[in-house]
């Protein structure tokens, strides 16, 4: 049986999402954010201590990109990427590597400035530019989603269930959006999906992504 690496509420969403929405058994093993060391084979998993990361019998995977990717292909009859060939095959894998590469480490800058630079008197300007390129990125995503379903068309993926979190996020960003309406409406229907609840409900979060209870991970007080 695979099993999840997580802390909830966190970036491993989008890897719980696509193993509810492929409807397979699955165990996860909570990772204590500021003790990533305590999570039996963690280590050995991912050795940067980083989730998601997956143990699925002899194979492992890290980094989400790529543990989305090894669980549609994985789970083929789940449907959750555009089959080999298809015309909608290289959007998607386009859009997932846009999603992991490009618009995933805009956040830090916006929310965590802090770990871009020790001095305190730089953190408003590396916000800032953060910020610069969240509206970027936002104005891309606009355009790429106009009269769009999904993210690779009307076939529903795992890059559709990475922009949800992606999008979620904004949450924690004082205010600060990613998109407009078009990436709104996908967030909507995105989040309407059951697994997709499911997940919200597993991970202790709001429809909004916000925790229900921010100062514990998987149960386990911070």
């Amino acid at each position: 049986m695979i099993e999840l690496f997580q802390i909830t509420g966190s970036t491993s969403f989008a890897a719980r999402a696509a193993l509810e929405e492929a409807g397979v058994g699955y165990v996860t093993v909570d990772v204590h954010p500021r003790r990533r060391r305590e999570a039996p084979g963690f280590a050995e998993i991912n050795p940067l201590l980083r989730v998601p990361a997956l143990r699925d019998g002899e194979v492992t995977v890290y980094e989400t990109g790529a543990v989305l990717l090894y669980l549609a292909e994985r789970f083929p009859e789940a449907r959750l990427a555009p089959v080999v060939g298809s015309p909608a095959r290289g959007s998607y894998l386009r859009w997932l590597t846009w999603l992991s590469n490009s618009l995933h480490p805009v956040w830090q800058p916006v929310n965590e400035p802090r770990f871009q630079s020790d001095d305190p008197a730089g953190h408003q300007g590396i916000r800032a530019k953060g910020i610069e390129r969240l509206e970027v990125a936002g104005r891309y995503l606009e355009r790429e989603l106009a009269g769009r379903e999904w993210c690779a068309g009307d076939v529903f993926s795992v890059a559709d269930i990475y922009l949800y979190m992606l999008k979620g996020w904004e949450s924690y960003a004082d205010g600060h959006t990613l998109g407009g309406d078009a990436v709104g409406a996908h967030y909507a229907r995105v989040g309407a999906r059951p697994a997709i609840a499911r997940t919200r409900q597993l991970d202790d979060l709001d429809e909004r992504l916000l925790r229900y209870h921010p100062d514990s991970r998987g149960g386990r007080p911070l």
